[in-house]
């Protein structure tokens, strides 16, 4: 068994400080900056791009914000600076205050994977799920020589709300995969479903054994232990495949093949309900990832999805597509063209439903004529176009007096009562760039708008639209602008002042309970008798082991 200080994972010494609350004006707010202390050399300095990269965020039941990104740094092993890629957690209350003093470091591996997916949840006691790739199985065999390791495990966390690794400060590893970069959680009921795949190629670039190859998944208990004995082999191809959860228990798996997209209905052990998957378009699209398709739950069980097809080089055509629970197709073997015509400069899809009017409504850019535009199409659950024949402009450009700088989609959402709002950057040069919220009524007339910024660097920006507000997050790139992650909410009525309903969340007793500390160590595993200052481990009277910087 490792001894305590070897399991540790290092938290980090930030300097920057954690802001408080959301923003009560339409400025937005940056709430983790890129000054910060170096955990290795006790040095300030200033993490220039690749501090707080690739943020990434996940709601609670209970209107939490848990927040995940990455930094590229350096590591010392056996005396030597190794690049090292870490992986860092903050979780924001309701109010947006952030919860712990400093960020959580989540892992601490020597690796080079600063390009690799991670991934995000939620599980359904409000803990986060984070999953990882790094160089966990290779670091005790690098040479003198050789700055970071050849390969990368991947490996699955739990983490609660008081910062405690309830799977292990190592988490859930399976160090038998050693290129496995690319990883993703999903969180459906109890359980937990991680996907990665693996590639391993000997000098030849031959794949040595198959059965080690492709892409992997694997039921995670709540408890922490695996649902089977090794993750099942899912396919031989390198894909990154979606889960949404439907109902029973079962969920919506969806994934690619040369005959086309498909979708399958699994059960918890991962056995096919519908007999077998049902390809809902024929086209096959040969990359690593799924990102040109939009899915969101139908609130039936089933799903609506928003693709691009590749119509060759530069053409593309928006598609979109309902399937039911059942397997049936609502729009057709191929679904429903957006734009509605035999004309295909479409690109950059995104999609929500309104379950409550059941109806679908899909945002996209168009390059079509003279004008880069964006444009809204809405259907009802039984493929009826519900805008024009061609949809909605919602903004467009003359590139002639643009310099070529239009749009960039970013998202749309179902408010109460059939309405809708629209997220998207207007883009005014390099690195420059307003945010842009719309609302629209059932009936697609607009009804407000609200301009965010106006010379913003914005970097992976994620959203989430709610009953009662809309929250932005994302990357600000720009040093004179406070660079780093930042924040902003703002109500479905335009206020800045949010209020919540009093009703029950669905959450009971989450994890915050003020545990009684049983034992404290330094980072050498030395017993001590009360907290040092900097860096101790604790372990609670429960067993679990939390981190703690005084």
């Amino acid at each position: 068994m490792k001894k305590l200080y070897a399991l540790f994972i290092l938290a980090m010494a930030s300097s920057a400080p954690a802001l408080a609350q959301w923003n009560t004006n339409a400025t937005p707010k940056c709430i983790f900056g890129l000054d910060y202390t170096d955990p290795e050399t006790g040095e300030a300095k200033q993490g220039g791009d690749y501090y707080a990269c690739s943020p990434q965020v996940a709601r609670t039941a209970d209107k939490k914000t848990w927040i995940a990104w990455r930094t590229w740094g350096k590591k010392k092993v056996n005396g030597i600076n190794r690049s090292a890629v870490r992986t860092f957690l903050q979780l924001l209350d309701r109010d947006g205050n952030p919860q712990f003093s400093e960020p959580i470091m989540v892992n601490d591996y020597s690796t080079t994977t600063y390009w690799s997916k991670y991934g995000l949840g939620v599980a359904a006691d409000g803990s986060a799920i984070v999953t990882v790739a790094d160089g966990r199985s290779e670091e005790a065999t690098l040479s003198d020589d050789q700055e970071h390791p050849d390969g990368f495990s991947p490996a699955i966390y739990k983490i609660d709300q008081e910062g405690n690794f309830l799977w292990g400060l190592d988490g859930v590893e399976f160090r038998q995969f050693t290129n496995a970069a690319y990883t993703n959680c999903f969180v459906v009921g109890e359980d937990t479903y991680f996907t990665f795949f693996n590639t391993t190629y000997d000098d030849s670039g031959i794949a040595e054994d198959m059965s080690n190859i492709g892409t992997f998944i694997m039921r995670i208990n709540d408890d922490g232990t695996c649902a089977w004995e090794q993750p099942k082999h899912w396919s031989n191809e390198f894909i990154q495949p979606q889960i949404l959860p439907s109902t029973d228990g079962e969920f919506l798996l969806f994934d690619k093949s040369p005959d086309g997209s498909l979708v399958h209905r699994m059960n918890r052990e991962l056995e096919e309900v519908w007999g077998e998957p049902v390809i809902y378009d024929d086209n096959y699209y040969g990359g690593y990832e799924m990102n040109h398709y939009r899915i969101v739950s139908d609130g039936e069980g089933g799903a609506c999805v928003a693709f691009q097809r590749f119509m060759g080089q530069f053409s593309h055509n928006i598609r979109v597509q309902h399937i039911n629970a059942d397997g049936s197709l609502g729009f057709g073997l191929t679904g429903l063209d957006a734009y509605n015509a035999e004309e295909y400069d479409h690109n950059y899809p995104s999609i929500a439903a309104n379950a409550e009017t059941k109806e679908i409504l899909v945002q996209f850019a168009s390059d079509l004529g003279s004008a880069g535009e964006i444009r809204h199409q809405k259907f009802n659950y039984d493929g009826d176009y519900l805008y024009d024949e061609r949809g909605m402009t919602v903004a467009s450009k003359d590139p002639s007096t643009s310099n070529g700088y239009m749009f960039s989609v970013k998202g749309i959402g179902a408010l109460p009562d059939g309405n809708w709002v629209a997220i998207y950057h207007d883009l005014a040069g390099y690195d420059r760039a307003s945010i842009i919220l719309r609302w629209y009524d059932k009936d697609g007339n607009r009804t407000m708008s609200k301009t965010i910024g106006r010379d913003l660097g914005i970097s992976d920006m994620s959203y989430f639209v709610e009953p009662e507000a809309i929250y932005l997050f994302y990357r600000e790139t720009r040093p004179e602008k406070a660079p780093g992650i930042t924040i902003f909410r703002i109500g479905i009525d335009g206020t800045y002042n949010v209020t919540y309903p009093d009703t029950p969340t669905g959450i009971s007793d989450v994890h915050t309970a003020n545990q009684q500390a049983q034992q404290v160590f330094d980072l050498n595993g030395r017993q001590l008798s009360q907290p040092q200052r900097g860096l101790n481990i604790i372990r609670k009277a429960d067993g679990s082991v939390v981190k703690q910087l005084r």
